[in-house]
């Protein structure tokens, strides 16, 4: 199957897309629980989104180190975002992605199967 006719790989390695959604969802309770905690609820979690997303870049999608930083980085400014939305709407599609990307293969282009009406009519 030739390369061009393959959906392309998502940016960020699926666990760093989980990982995100999971802190972002995981300390949406604080946040609604105690609002004066909010600012610093915030920057934890977009620490440990920031750390978490580097390590699985370098560690497990063998991204360079300065790759891996810039990836954590916009992840940790992510998941960082007051409120579960931002977390949400940027995780949720890039699951989504590298699901499509790993179990669907297009069809080469002479390889379309011939669809005959004949069969189904009497």
């Amino acid at each position: 199957m030739s390369d061009e006719r393959r959906i392309p790989a998502p940016p960020i390695h699926p666990l760093a897309a989980l990982a995100t959604l999971a802190l972002d969802g995981f300390f949406a309770v604080f946040e609604v629980l105690d609002p004066l905690l909010l600012l610093f609820t915030s920057v934890f979690v977009g620490l440990l989104g920031l750390t978490a997303t580097t390590l699985v870049q370098r560690f497990v999608a063998k991204d360079g180190w300065g790759a891996s930083l810039a990836k954590g980085l916009v992840m940790g400014i992510i998941a960082g975002v007051p409120y579960p939305v931002a977390g949400t709407i940027v995780g949720a599609p890039l699951l989504v992605w590298a699901g499509v990307h790993a179990w669907i293969r297009l069809p080469e282009p002479g390889d379309q199967p011939l669809l005959d009406d004949t069969e189904g009519k009497k």
